[in-house]
């Protein structure tokens, strides 16, 4: 009798988009159609070197990174958790445009945070259908980081030679193959992400919008107001130094105050290192007493990954203040000061 060989454990590879799955039709690139069925032979190809089959299944639709929004991540990590639990994967590796994979990604890993298999975000700077490309590089990288990581690992990305925490990284080049970086450390024993205040939460309709602003010497308060004045859940400040606003600035002090009242406002560093302390300078106290949130270390992706998993969750303004600066998988290397 003839012994039928163990079924290989399975990658599901999720194609969400992006430059990679393009090729030159000699008026730009566009999308290939005949890219899913390439990336299928390819990734299999890749997985059978290491004890593993792969799997592809598509977003749909699929979408140009840079038209992403607020819906992508989770649509994306509910399609995953579905997915996951249908065909029993044991791992998964993510294409992505890379415009805004680092917010992707950052999303990503608080709403796959427990799944029980590795996830690794991959994509290109270059479409598969040129050449040179680094597109099959980086998926060789990703599925070699997704084989050989625990069931526990937390979320990552695979790009130009390097494997980078998801709650860290930002996209730093444009053009280079090393188009992302993790300057700031992961931090370290992380709590956990905290149960879920509201069953009802976890069927919103629609998902928090969470804005940024970068302070610039010409911002006045009238340009927060009008960015608050389009009804967004939240807003991210990125702030100068170790927390810092023009706070002698005309209006600036009530209009962070009133923005404060209807809405979680967290503030963050510009710099590519350091952390928030706002109780460093009379400009940061007079910020935090505008009622902002200091956001410790967190990157600007990281931030709003953060931010809107939390309102999407059902969290209250009190109890996102106090989450924030805190480390839940990583995200904060840092505790944030606050008077």
């Amino acid at each position: 009798m003839r012994n039928t060989p163990p079924e290989l454990p399975t990658i599901l590879i999720f194609a969400t988009g992006g430059t990679i799955g393009m090729h030159d039709t000699g008026n730009g690139l566009e999308p290939d159609p005949g890219f899913l069925e390439i990336l299928e032979e390819r990734a299999d190809r890749i997985a059978s070197r290491y004890g593993y089959r792969a799997r592809v299944n598509q977003l749909q639709p699929a979408i140009d990174s840079a038209n992403a929004d607020e819906e992508t991540a989770p649509k994306i990590a509910r399609a995953l958790r579905a997915r996951v639990g249908a065909m029993r994967a044991s791992a998964v590796v993510v294409t992505h445009g890379t415009d805004t994979l680092a917010f992707t990604a950052s999303r990503l890993a608080f709403e796959l945070s427990g799944l029980g298999v590795p996830v690794v975000v991959t994509g290109s700077q270059f479409a598969h259908g040129v050449r040179p490309t680094d597109a099959f590089d980086n998926l060789q990288l990703a599925i070699r980081a997704v084989t050989q990581a625990s069931p526990t690992a937390p979320v990552s990305v695979a790009f130009g030679g390097a494997i980078l925490p998801a709650v860290r990284v930002t996209k730093s080049d444009a053009e280079a193959l090393k188009a992302f970086r993790a300057e700031r450390e992961l931090g370290s024993n992380p709590l956990g992400l905290p149960g879920t205040p509201s069953e009802q939460a976890l069927v919103r309709p629609a998902h928090a919008r969470v804005l940024s602003v970068r302070f610039t010497p010409a911002l006045a308060a009238r340009d927060l107001l009008a960015l608050a004045s389009g009804e967004p859940a939240a807003m991210v400040l990125e702030c100068y130094g170790s927390g810092n606003a023009p706070m002698t600035k005309p209006g600036m002090k009530d209009a962070l105050k009133s923005i404060s009242e209807r809405m979680p406002v967290v503030a963050i560093t510009q710099c590519a290192n350091g952390s928030v302390d706002t109780d460093r300078y009379a400009v940061g106290r007079q910020l935090a007493a505008a009622g902002v949130t200091a956001g410790a270390d967190l990157t600007i992706e990281a931030a709003i990954a953060k931010l809107g998993y939390l309102l999407d969750r059902g969290f209250s303004p009190t109890d996102i203040a106090r989450l924030m600066p805190t480390n839940l998988i990583g995200e904060c290397g840092a505790t944030a000061t606050q008077p």
